[in-house]
C-alpha cells in the first residue's frame, strides 16, 4: 500500500487524478468520453488506468474502452 505521505508528495509535484468516475472529458483523440471506472492510484503506486465510453451525438454511450490515462493537460472536462 502506498503511504499517504508518498501520495501527498507525488501529487504536490505532479497533481492529482486527472479525472474521476462520472466525468465527461475530451479524450486526446478529440472524442467526448464518459469515465466509467478506473483509478489514479493502485496498490503499489500510480496506476492511472481508466475505463470510458464515448458520448455519441445522440447522447447515448458507445462501446466500453479502457487504457492508461493521458496527462491532465491533454484532457479538459466538458460536462
Amino acid at each position: 500500500m502506498v503511504e499517504p505521505w508518498a501520495k501527498e508528495l507525488v501529487e504536490g509535484v505532479s497533481g492529482g487524478a486527472p479525472f474521476k468516475v462520472g466525468d465527461i472529458v475530451e479524450h486526446p483523440s478529440g472524442r467526448k468520453v464518459m469515465i466509467t471506472g478506473g483509478q489514479h492510484w493502485g496498490e503499489r503506486g500510480i496506476s492511472n488506468f481508466w475505463n470510458w465510453r464515448e458520448v455519441l451525438p445522440s447522447g447515448r454511450l458507445g462501446k466500453p474502452e479502457s487504457g492508461y490515462g493521458w496527462t491532465p493537460s491533454a484532457s479538459k472536462k466538458v460536462n
